[in-house]
């Protein structure tokens, strides 16, 4: 397979971004993990989710936070992970919330979820929370 993308998972030192998903995906593949399907039933399987997930921050340029592989499960469905990455942070910077890490990003991330959950009397999603603040942040440039 040929990819083309020349971006870096990261500016100090990492892979191409293009070799970086081919390496996650020969990895879902040597745990079995093949379909949408096959990574839904992973998310409910705490011992070989646990097993694929370390083999995942092996990747170079996977950074401490586990960003990618939120923003992996955030795409199989999980609605209950987040992706808190440069955009999403700089907008709760923006909004009073400075220095905010990935992990406080995520816990207040679904805070907010729960809270706006509670007001409207609907489940509203730490996903939808975070696509929210996304598609703002991504209007204002």
């Amino acid at each position: 397979m040929q990819v083309t993308n020349r971006q870096r998972t990261s500016t100090r030192g990492g892979i191409l971004k293009a070799d970086a998903v081919l390496r996650y995906a020969r990895i879902l593949d040597d745990h079995g993990v093949r379909t949408l399907q096959d990574g839904r039933e992973l998310l409910t399987d705490a011992v070989h989710l646990g097993t694929v997930e370390t083999a995942l921050r092996q990747v170079p340029g996977e950074g401490t936070a586990g960003v990618r592989r939120g923003y992996l499960w955030m795409l199989v469905g999980d609605e209950d992970t987040v992706k808190p990455d440069r955009m999403v942070l700089r907008w709760l910077t923006a909004h009073g919330v400075d220095g905010t890490t990935p992990e406080q990003a995520r816990t207040l991330l679904s805070k907010v979820s729960e809270r706006i959950s509670s007001d409207l009397g609907r489940r509203v999603t730490a996903w939808e929370v975070d696509h929210a603040i996304w598609l703002t942040a991504r209007s204002l440039g």
